[in-house]
This record gives C-alpha cells, structure tokens and sequence, in this order.
C-alpha cells in the first residue's frame, strides 16, 4: 500500500509505488538499493525486518512485504513486548524489497545519512485481509523473527495522515516492562561526532595518560560576575567524580583521590560499553528525580542498592587520546566534549552538562533566580578563556541556592537514654588545628537516612567530648529526659542551612545526606568571597531588623524591612506584597485553607536567590498550624504572617486536610515550548477540556503567571495517589498519543520543541501546584488567576504578567467568581474512566 509523497494522504492505487522512495535518493552516492517497483512474484510468506537507523535521531524502521514492496514505519523508540506499551509509528514512503537485507552507512547530504543496521527479521501473518483493513487504518498480525514473535496490532490515530500505534498483544510472547533499546544496542556508536572533534587535537603535542588528576574546584560567592566573558552551567547535586577511560574500563576518582569503581559498577560498565576513547573527563555522577532535577538523597539511596538509577553529567574533558587539553581555554575544551557526545543514544548514562544561554551579569541574576525557584542546587560560572587549574580558583565560582556544605559529626542526641531514635546531630567543622562546634541539625532524617547514619556512628562513640569548646547556652543541647553521645569525628554529613547566628552557630539546619567523597580533616568554613567585580552580600541570618512604624503594621503583624524592594520593573516593596495579599485574602483563602503548602520564600527579594519551604523549624506563625508537620493556613494573618518571613508563592497540594492522603482534585499543567504561539496553547487547552468532558469530568482554568494554563479537576476523594497520579499520567499520554504535533508527555527539551507538554506530574503525593490568586517570583510581578472558558480568547494572550499584583484584585472584584461551581463540578475518578485512557 503504497504513499504518494509525504502530504500523508494515501494512494491505493499508485501507478509507481517507489516513485516517492526514488525522488528521495541520489543512487550514484548512496548504496542503498534502488528497486524495480512493485514486484507481483508469487512467495511462500511475507518477510518483515526492523532495522535500527542511525540518523538524526536514532530510531528503528518497522517494514512489512505487502504488494511486492515493503511499507514502512519509523518507530522513534522500537517495538516494545510489553502490551501496556503504545509505539509512535510514523508511515513514510514504501521501500524496495531489497532494502530487506541492506545494512550500511548513508552517506551525508543524503535523505536519511547515518548508519543502518538490521535488528530483527523474520515472516508476517496477516489476521484477515489487509488489502480492506489497511485503508481502515488497522491492521492485526503475528510476527515470527529472532526477537518479535506473536500477536501484534498497528492502527492509525486518526482517520488520515501518517501517525499510527504499534502495541504487542498480550499473549506468552509478551514480555512486561521491555525495552528493545537493550545494553548491547547501545554500544553501537557512529564516528561522525569523534572524528569532527578530532580535528582540534592535531595541533597538541602527545603526552602520556595521566594515571591521576586534581580536579579544578569553585569558589563560592554571593553574586554573579559582571561582563560577558563568564558561562553559565546548572549545579548538580550530586558526587563530584573524575572518569579515568582507558581500553574497555571506565574508572571513577573521588576530588580526594578514592577509587568509587567498585560502589558505581553497572554505570562504570555502561560508559565503558560505549568505546567513546581514552582520556579523563570531569563531571558529577547524580541520580534525577522524576522532574529531571538531581537529588542528593536519592543519589544516597541509589549508592545503597535502593531504587533509582545512576548518571554521569559531564562538564569537562582534560585528556584524550594522547593530548593534554587542559591548557585549552574553557571554551573550546567544553566544544569538544559537546561534540565528542553528540551522537550518543538519548538513553546512554553520560550527558554533556547542562549549558545556560546568559549574556551578562544581569541574565545570570535573573537565571540564578530561576534555578533557584526550580529547586536546583544553584550555578556554576566560569571563565570562558582559563586554563583548567588544579585546586581551588577563582575562573569557576559557584551561585548557591541556599548555603549548604559538609560538616563532621561529633556527636549525637537520642530521644530518652534507653532510645535508639536520633533527635540530632552536633556537627563541626575542621579550624586552626582544631574541631569548631557549629550546631545542632534536628531535622531532615528519614527511616532510611535515620538507619545509615546509626549504622555510622555507634562503631565510633567515645567518652570525651571532640570539640574544643561550647557554647554558652551548652546546658541546652538536649531536653531532660535526652542522652547525648559523643563520637570519633569521622563522619562527613552535607547541611543545608539559613545561615549563622552572631555566635557562629547554625540556623535552621537540616541533614541532606552522608558525605563518602571527602575526608574529615578538609572540611572547614566555606566562605563566599568577591569575585572579579563582584560585591559580597551580607548574610541573610545576620542582617538586623529596625523597629517598624505602625503604617508597617498589617492585620496586627509588624512588617520588617517594609521598603526592601521584592520586585524590581515594576519596583514593588515588601509592604505593597503584604498589601496585596491583605487585600486579596478573601478571594484566595477558599483556594488555600486546608492543603498543605510549600513557600517559595525570596527574604532578599526576586533578584536574590530564593528558595523552596515545605516545613518550618521553629513554631508556626498565627494563621497557620501543622499537619503533619507540614504548614496548613487557616486565616488571612496566616498569609500575612508567611509574607511577613519572606513569602513570595504559595503552593498547594491536591488534597485537604485531614484527608491528605486522598487527592480532591487533578491538575493538568499546560507548559508550552517558548516557540509554541498563543492560539496554540489556546486550541491545546480546549482540546484537553473536550478530552475530559468525554471522561464525564469537568475542568476549571486558570492563568499560571507563566508561559501555560492549569486546568483543575474537583475529583472526589475516593482514590489513593498513586491512582490518580497514573490516571494523570494516562491522560498526558492519551494526548501526546492522539495529537503528537501538538502535545508531548516528555520532560526533554528536545521533544518538547514545538509542543506543548502535558505536566501530569502535579498529582503525586507531595507534588503541588501555584495557587490561584498566588504572586509569582517573576518579572512584573505576575499572579496565578481563576478564569472562564469564555475568557479564553486566541486573539488576547493571557501569558505572563497580564494579571498582576497591581491589577489583580480590580479584576477579581469587576466579576462573578469564575469557579463557583466548583464544588458541583467534583466528580468520583472511575474504573470505567481509568480503562478509558489506560495504555
């Protein structure tokens, strides 16, 4: 059956089948076979191959013989044996029989260039005829290859077009949770990217591979530099690591010099499989959360034979094959490293850091601000024109979201003398030849973080005390009742804190994770200090707070440091925020009272780093209380209060207390590629509306201060999150499915481009969403406002900062409340719904 062209409409009776393959192809420079059209040659079966393409984008061509040629599909992914598994299937122009057993390279300039491999062939059985199911758009088959057997099923998305699924048939070939890209897939490698990389290594002398390097450390400061003569990268959460390649083995050292080979196997194995060369490169093994963001504990856990999977972020190359870059400016050393990864499959455990398009000072603030907001670590900046230097230098400096570093354990606090349950950590640091007491951490031990630092310490208990001196305020270590242990100090754990007391003392101080990759003896006071032209600020924990007029007085709450501007363009104090909310309290409160919440908190405004609170260290204000531990607002003097400590956005979850273990609502977050126009997102919002209505649920909009649009679901509390968070998921996919032009439910970057991606990921447990009436941390200080569907215009664009702080509350109070039935609109998630959109 053969296309006519690539307009996707179907010609049944197409007088050249091949006429689109041949209009495609230079035969006198590329070696694939050209054909000689419809061959009408009786067979014993019909043949089918896949063969896995190399090109562009690494993808597998799924053909099948039918009318003496093959008809094609690219399958971005592969077939998969698992039957919950729907494969994109896109129908291209049909193919010779001989391309059946071609294998080879495509050359450049040619439709299709890379490499070509056969992965699996064999013979098709047709169930029915084809010649009527076809032009229906749904075929069903068995397959008989070396890897794809038994009963599988293509059919069409839509009446026309190209786009098809190929999903496998539950039967005993069916295999639950395959992947066709395998570990040995991956080895395959082209040589386009290392031989253009090469060429920048001809004119370095030859030298012997190192059998150790120091690695170049950043330092910190309180500011981005000025000028444009800086890149920006994102701060990884993760183990700092040298990778040693050399032969088939990939070696891992710590900054300090410890071989982590052995704790990294499976990842040391799988960079080693993908013979990218001999040399060092320099990079920070991570594990990424399911926002694509890296997470330091769960990198612990990982390390610890629990779940998660690991990754080599890569942000520099110091060796390879024979040459010592390491003198080339930072510049050209990362264009070679980018282009040394390029071709890698997008599922290979190393990837080329992540690069920021900053142009100066001013971007990197507004960057810094973002990254922060994100919940990453912070940045990193570097001198595009230094050398690489061993130790610490001032050509890579690091922005941090919110101070954090290591300290040694000392000593520890049990819940009761009879107790194994830790109650804190008193931690130090290494100064002037001696242990520095410098806190208390109480909080941020989970079961499994409580269980490995236990694990840790009890072998180490001692009788004296380590530091060289206390406090004063020592008689308050512990309550009455607490035994307090002291311990060898041996054990390196990373804080994160809100800074230091007069007393040099920690503040709000929380456990992040144990420390394997630096010894006990180099952990000291990390300092920020000016870089090239850089001003340090003051820390957050120490500033003073003058007495506050009464006109700094709202709801009975004084506000300090009134004036401080929050927003810049327009410039907008700290009490214009807390006005704001004061005022717009009574619409806000139904959308907040009763959830859980997380704070974006900004104490030294949007242009400083801010930085996300789900729990709070010291007692509630007024207007909220605990659930749970976590923060619940009850009253406007709670939203007052939150503001009054640095509240920019609030964030809610998707249930209410004291059911927060139930979701009462779903969200569906809209997020546009920046090229996506605003009809676009426009149509996708209807589009996802009507998907939902036909489920039976009904769905309310609203703006996000952002680039997308929310739609909220009032569902009934019947269902755990994992139900709702999989019934979100299935929706997102549902769309990406049916309207894959339009909508992805990938994270990447990559395919994100020209889409727009169906966030489910607002629905798990703990996951939350901005709130509505909420300001954001943006520039023109942007709010997040309940609309009508009617309001939903495609000729008046609705993103960013059109609803804001200054006209927020004029619009809300100019109209009847666009959600009020929404409580009448809460409807029961069903199994019928779930099987509806169920893969």
């Amino acid at each position: 059956m053969p296309w006519d062209g690539d307009d996707g409409t179907m010609n049944m009776r197409a007088k050249e089948p091949l006429a689109a393959y041949w209009k495609k192809r230079d035969f006198d420079l590329t070696r694939e076979p050209r054909g000689r059209g419809r061959n009408n040659k009786e067979r014993r079966a019909l043949c089918y191959v896949v063969q896995r393409h190399e090109a562009r984008r690494l993808h597998y061509d799924f053909r099948l013989e039918w009318d003496g040629v093959l008809m094609s599909w690219a399958v971005p992914k592969g077939p998969s044996l698992d039957p919950q598994v729907k494969r994109l299937a896109i129908q291209v122009e049909d193919h010779p029989l001989d391309y059946g057993s071609f294998e080879g390279d495509i050359p450049n300039g040619q439709y299709g260039a890379g490499h070509v491999a056969i992965w699996d062939r064999g013979i098709w059985l047709p169930h029915g005829d084809p010649h009527k199911d076809l032009p229906k758009g749904h075929l069903r088959f068995d397959l008989q290859g070396g890897q794809l057997a038994g009963g599988w099923v293509l059919f069409r998305t839509g009446k026309e077009g190209n786009q098809w699924i190929l999903r496998k048939l539950a039967d005993r070939f069916a295999v639950p949770g395959h992947e066709s890209e395998s570990p040995p897939a991956i080895e395959v490698r082209t040589t386009k990217a290392i031989k253009t990389a090469g060429k920048q290594l001809k004119a370095i002398s030859s030298s012997i591979l190192p059998k150790r390097i120091e690695p170049q450390l950043a330092t910190l400061v309180d500011a981005p530099p000025p000028g444009d003569r800086w890149s920006y990268e994102v701060k990884y959460d993760g183990y700092r690591m040298l990778c040693r390649l050399e032969g088939k083995k990939a070696d891992f050292v710590s900054r300090n010099e410890i071989e982590w080979t052995a704790r990294m196997k499976a990842l040391a194995r799988a960079i080693a499989a993908l013979h990218l060369g001999t040399g060092w490169l320099d990079g920070e093994v991570v594990c990424f959360d399911e926002h694509g963001v890296s997470r330091f504990q769960s990198l612990q856990n990982a390390l610890d034979g629990q779940a998660g999977h690991l990754s080599f972020v890569v942000f520099d190359v110091l060796f390879w094959e024979g040459k010592d870059l390491r003198q080339l400016p930072c510049r050209e050393r990362q264009d070679f490293l980018q282009r040394l990864l390029a071709d890698l499959p997008e599922n290979a455990p190393i990837l080329f850091t992540q690069r920021l398009g900053v142009a100066d000072g001013t971007q990197a603030s507004a960057a810094w601000t973002e990254a922060c907001r994100l919940g990453l670590e912070g940045l990193l900046c570097k001198d595009i024109d230094a050398p690489y230097t061993s130790g610490r230098s001032k050509t890579w400096l690091k922005l941090k979201c919110r101070p954090r570093q290591e300290f040694v354990v000392g000593g520890y606090i049990l819940r009761g003398v009879a107790s194994d349950k830790l109650r804190s950590l008193m931690v130090g640091l290494w100064e002037n030849g001696k242990w520095v007491y410098a806190g208390k951490v109480g909080t941020g031990f989970n079961a499994s973080a409580h269980q490995a630092l236990m694990k840790r310490l009890k072998p180490l208990q001692i009788d004296t005390m380590p530091f060289a001196t206390l406090p004063a305020q020592s008689g308050r270590f512990s309550r009455q009742g607490d035994a307090r242990v002291w311990v060898k100090p041996e054990v390196v754990v990373e804080i994160a804190y809100a800074g230091w007391t007069a007393d040099q003392l920690l503040r709000q101080a929380s456990y992040l994770g144990l420390r394997e990759d630096k010894p006990a003896n180099e952990v000291h006071k990390e300092v920020s200090i000016a870089g090239p032209g850089v001003k340090v600020a003051h820390s957050v924990g120490l500033r003073k707070t003058a007495t506050s007029p009464a006109s700094d007085c709202v709801s009975g709450i004084v506000i300090s440091h009134a004036q401080r501007l929050v927003y810049r363009d327009p410039d907008i104090t700290k009490l214009q925020l807390v006005r704001y909310y004061e005022a717009i309290a009574s619409y806000m409160l139904p959308h907040v009272r009763g959830r859980r919440l997380a704070l974006l908190r900004c104490p030294s405004g949007t242009g400083a780093p801010c930085f996300f609170q789900k729990h709070l260290n010291e007692d509630p204000p007024e207007g909220v209380e605990l659930d749970e531990g976590h923060l619940v607002i009850t009253s406007a003097v709670g939203l007052i209060s939150l503001v009054q400590r640095g509240v920019v956005e609030f964030h809610t979850w998707g249930s209410t207390t004291p059911h927060a273990d139930k979701a009462d609502r779903m969200t569906i977050d809209l997020d546009p590629d920046p090229n996506v126009a605003w009809q676009g997102v426009v149509e996708a919002a209807q589009l996802s509306r009507a998907l939902l209505q036909e489920l039976g649920l009904v769905s309310f909009l609203k703006t996000t201060g952002g680039k997308g649009l929310h739609l909220v679901v009032p569902i009934q509390p019947t269902q755990p999150w994992d139900v709702i968070k999989t019934f979100a998921r299935n929706i997102a996919l549902h769309l990406a499915t049916v309207i894959p032009d339009r909508f992805t439910a990938h994270m990447s970057k990559v395919r994100r481009k020209d889409k727009i991606f169906v966030d489910y990921l607002r629905n798990g447990n703990g996951a939350t969403a901005i709130a509505a009436f909420s300001a954001r941390a943006r520039q023109g200080a942007a709010v997040s406002l309940p609309i009508l569907w009617d309001e939903l215009d495609p000729n008046h664009d609705l993103r960013g900062a059109v609803f804001n702080v200054s006209n927020a509350l004029e619009y809300a109070m100019g109209r009847s409340d666009p959600w009020a039935d929404y409580k009448k609109g809460r409807k029961a998630v069903t199994k019928k719904m779930i099987a509806t959109v169920a893969r």
